[in-house]
């Protein structure tokens, strides 16, 4: 019903808006009618994430032709449209004013971001660190490849990634148990990045210390040339080895970021990648789900604590931290507004982040 919902008001917006006049920073929203058009060649990855997020492709007459042709691809794109404009493109934007003006001043410009936890979520690491260059993202969701597309109904697959998509879009994270039945992560990397606007210029498979994963070199749409690394790796104790610590041991000196992460760096069995974190790490920023507040020792970090802390939702009731809680009371109870809603905590008055930088 819900989506439903929201495919009845992107149709309606574009009924309403078929010869709109965008800002000179924004593009007009999608119109089927006008905006799918013929195409020359052979699709490159590029042309395979613009189909997938439902932007015309610029390669590909197969692709091309599904696009101009099929109604329930129409249907599609438009619900993509219409929840990136109205729920993501917003928040993405405020999180990357929010870099610049709050956190580019306490923790520099870090080149790369290690993420653990991270699954396939580019669209908002790359917004909250829009100066980064290369993203680390880990997860237990099997890396894939690229689709070769259009095959028998690509339909199939774009809803699919719809339907994974939806709560990152609208929320800012994706649900556990939805990911378990979703696609593999290179496909929704690739939707992603389309939606984003980058352009993808490779796509790689990579060994990560015995881990499959994969690297995607892209163009963002501000003109900074990146890359997105993701790995399928079990990040417990049991799996945490030396091979893939070796492996890792290129990005000592990234910053960490933790968001929504299910709470697992309180877990005595995620000791060593929270060891890890704090010994190899030049800073970390994170929601209360990260690493316990009590692990910062405070003569060799810096904090910042920023929006507010009581509990954690009811869900995670069990991880509430008294000490952290004291501390946000020894700065008056809340600091410096997060002007969005951060992990689990989804209304602004609620959202908290923490910022440590090693001294």
């Amino acid at each position: 019903m819900k989506r439903s919902i929201l495919l009845l008001a992107a149709l309606f917006l574009v009924g309403c808006a078929s010869n709109p006049t965008p800002n000179s920073d924004e593009q007009a929203s999608l119109n089927p009618a006008r905006d799918f058009r013929p195409a020359k060649g052979d699709p490159g990855p590029d042309d395979v994430a613009r189909f997938l997020a439902g932007r015309p492709v610029k390669n590909g007459a197969a692709l091309a032709q599904w696009q101009q042709t099929s109604g329930d691809y129409h249907t599609l794109a438009l619900n993509f449209d219409f929840e990136w404009r109205k729920f993501a493109a917003k928040r993405t934007t405020r999180q990357a004013i929010y870099y610049k003006d709050t956190l580019k001043p306490l923790l520099g410009s870090p080149s790369t971001i290690f993420y653990p936890f991270g699954g396939p979520d580019i669209l908002y690491v790359s917004s909250m660190f829009p100066n980064a260059s290369t993203y680390v993202l880990v997860g237990l969701e099997s890396v894939g490849s690229v689709p070769q597309l259009p095959g028998e109904n690509p339909n199939r697959l774009v809803d699919r990634l719809a339907s994974v998509m939806d709560e990152p879009l609208r929320r800012g994270y994706f649900i556990t148990k939805e990911m378990r039945v979703a696609p593999p992560v290179t496909p929704i990397l690739l939707t992603s990045l389309g939606l984003m606007g980058a352009r993808v210029d490779s796509v790689q498979s990579i060994d990560a210390g015995g881990y499959p994963g994969v690297e995607i070199r892209y163009k963002a749409a501000n003109g900074g040339y990146k890359k997105v690394i993701y790995v399928s790796g079990n990040l417990s104790n049991s799996g945490f080895n030396g091979s893939f610590q070796s492996w890792l041991a290129s990005y000592s000196g990234s910053t960490a970021y933790f968001k929504a992460a299910s709470y697992l760096m309180h877990d005595p069995a995620f000791s060593q990648v929270r060891n890890w974190v704090l010994s190899n790490c030049r800073a970390v920023l994170q929601d209360d789900s990260g690493i316990p507040f009590r692990y910062y020792d405070s003569s060799q970090w810096n904090a910042t604590l920023l929006g507010t802390y009581d509990r954690p939702i009811p869900l995670f009731a069990q991880w509430k931290q008294s000490d952290l809680a004291a501390a946000y009371d020894a700065i008056g109870g809340r600091g410096e507004e997060v002007p969005f809603g951060s992990g689990y905590h989804l209304k602004i008055r609620d959202a908290n982040l923490q910022v440590f930088k090693r001294k």
